[in-house]
């Protein structure tokens, strides 16, 4: 488990135990070492640097998601213009993935969301999963892209909107 940040306060409203508590720069060691716990798949792009972490969380709203007061993953967001959204990063720690916690996160940004008539997220297009769980909540695909984070993996966009 990941230690060293403090309980959450906002509670879902799912079947299990999920909460979301927006990040400070208290939690960026925190937030590193769950990002660690990803860093080596090809299909994420993740941060590594304490000084990207900060810049992510001053350009995103991001949240640290806890399950049963257990530190689980972060979710995040950035506001591109009042009517259109990027949903960046969803991470679920391994001891975490299955759970259904990834659809919570992704339900809970649409929630902030509400009402933005573009949303976007780009993922890695062997991400069968996550493309699955963007698609069964009316992301369509737009385009594939090579290249798109300088990683020299291909991504694909998916948008919704309304």
């Amino acid at each position: 488990m990941i230690e060293g940040v403090s309980k959450p306060s906002v509670e879902s409203k799912e079947d299990f135990k999920l909460s979301f508590r927006r990040v400070s720069e208290e939690d960026v060691d925190a937030y590193l070492e769950l990002e660690r716990t990803v860093i080596g798949d090809r299909k994420y792009s993740g941060i590594l640097d304490k000084d990207e972490a900060l810049k992510e969380f001053r350009d995103n709203e991001v949240y640290l998601i806890y399950k049963d007061g257990h530190l689980a993953g972060s979710t995040e967001f950035q506001m591109k213009t009042p009517d259109h959204a990027y949903l960046a990063g969803v991470i679920v720690h391994p001891d975490f993935q299955g759970q259904g916690i990834a659809r919570q996160a992704t339900l809970f940004r649409l929630e902030k969301l509400k009402g933005v008539k573009r949303i976007d997220v780009v993922t890695h297009p062997e991400n069968s999963k996550i493309i699955g769980l963007y698609q069964s909540l009316g992301f369509k695909i737009e385009k594939c892209m090579e290249n798109y984070f300088g990683d020299g993996e291909p991504r694909v966009m998916l948008v919704r909107e309304i």
